[in-house]
């Protein structure tokens, strides 16, 4: 094996020709080099495997069977090399040139788990969203966080394979367990204060923007699973993530149910 990478970035993707090229530039364009880029074509039925070949140092995977985001995820964690792991679903795109830079100098010698980063939302919506020390405290991003998402945190290869954290395949908001049981492990992490990601909400056709009945089959997957954990181990962290869900499922009931009236 050849000098490791400070970075793995993994992309995984499904049918994205559309906007791919935009996701992968953006982590072309850093002014930081020490990384390896992984975009995982999860059975695609389009021209997305044609698009990410004509970019040189992009190490393309294609997936013999669909698994949904978060087994391509796992896919490209099996193969990752680098000492950090930056997930970048294939809509978003990295906010500017220098943000990898940034984290590396943040991390410097140091070695942690997780490092939490801020995020742009677009698209519909405009905000920025900032990690304070109040939203990183272990009993918030595990239970109570409004953002549960994977791509909003670098984090530590080894750390990830110590602590056994992969994605639940084939399920929809497959974010939730991993963000669980990977920050329930965390016993040291940082705060990027800034943007990293550009996440682009309300897009037409996305997994959000899409709700049918497997939309609410894969939360009350979630949720068993989560009861599972609550029967191991009772915190108040899987209580308030169980609760979250619920309603969040209700929701999403809800929101079917008025399309269809």
């Amino acid at each position: 094996m050849g000098e490791r990478k400070r970075f793995s970035v993994i992309i995984p993707g499904y049918n994205v020709q559309e906007y791919v090229s935009t996701a992968i530039e953006s982590v072309l364009n850093q002014d930081f080099k020490d990384y390896e880029l992984i975009v995982i074509d999860d059975c695609s039925t389009d021209q997305t495997s044609e698009v990410v070949r004509k970019y040189e140092n992009v190490k393309l995977i294609r997936n013999k069977e669909n698994l949904a985001s978060g087994g391509a995820r796992n896919v490209g964690l099996d193969i990752a090399t680098g000492e950090y792991i930056i997930f970048l679903d294939a809509d978003d795109y990295l906010y500017e040139n220098d943000v990898l830079s940034k984290i590396d100098k943040l991390i410097g010698n140091k070695t942690i788990d997780v490092v939490y980063m801020g995020f742009k939302i677009g698209g519909n919506r405009d905000e920025i969203v900032i990690p304070t020390e109040e939203t990183c405290i272990k009993s918030y991003k595990a239970g109570g966080d409004i953002y549960p998402n994977v791509w909003s945190k670098c984090w530590n290869l080894d750390f990830l394979n110590k602590n056994h954290v992969r994605f639940v395949e084939k399920r929809f908001y497959e974010d939730v367990l991993f963000v669980y049981h990977g920050i329930m492990a965390v016993e040291t992490y940082l705060i990027a204060d800034f943007p990293v990601h550009t996440y682009i909400s309300g897009r037409g056709g996305s997994m959000t923007t899409t709700l049918n009945l497997k939309n609410v089959y894969d939360t009350v997957d979630n949720i068993k699973d989560m009861l599972e954990i609550k029967m191991k181990t009772d915190t108040p962290e899987i209580n308030i993530r169980i609760q979250k869900e619920i309603d969040m499922c209700k929701k999403r009931l809800e929101d079917i149910y008025h399309r269809m009236s």
